[in-house]
């Protein structure tokens, strides 16, 4: 079901277009009849404690599942008959950000290596300066220096190593970033130093940014709207503002105004 409140996004194209998505595991419904609309440059927050399924919408928009009834649309062509290089040309446009900078980079690799990985398996340069050249660039853009290069994770802070990640993503200059749970990891002052690089990054960059969490506050402060999932169902979906100032439904508005994340930590 979509929340009664739903609004189509105003101005630009739709990215993704989804209508009536369900989708489970054998028995378990986790996602059930998900209608939504992502449109160009948004900035859009889903919030949702654990198992309520959004990390499942997460993985049915970067076509690492897919769905078992509905339509899910990228530009108007369906995710689910993307092959060959439809496929590859989608990966290079949206890129995702994992929530553990501790498990999502390889530990074996340099930082060079991590960060270059999507320019090789997508084929995007074609010569090793080149290459270099986009990796110097996306090290830039989140705060971190040519030093980085050819040094391993283990030799970063938590927030360095989600600021690889980033740059990780940004290597391939994405038209949508997803990031899932990109700040629950971390520390309190790091995670406020992720979400200034990430609004930083927004006003000074042209993609569209999709946050996921289940930290309210974290979610309200980066994005211009927020959707509320619940058991699996789009419970509110809303402008921020109005989330925070007068939430429609009862789950939504015990958040609020209870200050609390949804996992139940202040």
């Amino acid at each position: 079901m979509s929340a009664g409140n739903r609004e189509v996004p105003r101005g630009g194209k739709k990215i993704f277009e989804l209508s009536e998505v369900c989708f489970g595991y054998k028995e378990k419904e986790v996602l059930k009849n998900i209608s939504l609309d992502i449109a160009e440059g948004e900035s859009l927050g889903i919030v949702g404690e654990s198992g309520s399924g959004k990390t499942t919408l997460l993985f049915l928009l970067l076509r690492l599942a897919r769905a078992r009834k509905g339509t899910l649309l990228f530009y108007g062509q369906s995710l689910a008959e993307m092959t060959g290089k439809g496929l590859r040309n989608f990966r290079t446009r949206v890129q995702p950000v994992f929530q553990d900078p501790f498990l999502s980079l390889d530990p074996a690799q340099k930082v060079a290596g991590i960060i270059g990985e999507p320019l090789v398996s997508l084929g995007l340069t074609k010569t090793k300066d080149e290459k270099k050249e986009r990796i110097l660039r996306a090290l830039e853009k989140v705060g971190l220096g040519a030093d980085s290069m050819n040094r391993r994770p283990a030799e970063f802070s938590g927030g360095q190593r989600q600021r690889i990640a980033i740059a990780r993503a940004l290597v391939t200059n994405p038209e949508v970033l997803i990031a899932d749970e990109a700040v629950s990891a971390l520390d309190i002052i790091t995670k406020v130093e992720i979400l200034t690089l990430l609004h930083a990054l927004k006003e000074g960059g042209n993609f569209t940014l999709i946050f996921v969490s289940h930290d309210l506050p974290a979610v309200a402060d980066i994005s211009e709207r927020i959707v509320v999932f619940n058991r699996g169902e789009i419970i509110e979906d809303a402008p921020s503002r109005r989330i925070l100032r007068a939430p429609s439904h009862p789950r939504t508005r015990l958040l609020v105004e209870s200050g609390l994340t949804l996992d139940g930590n202040r």
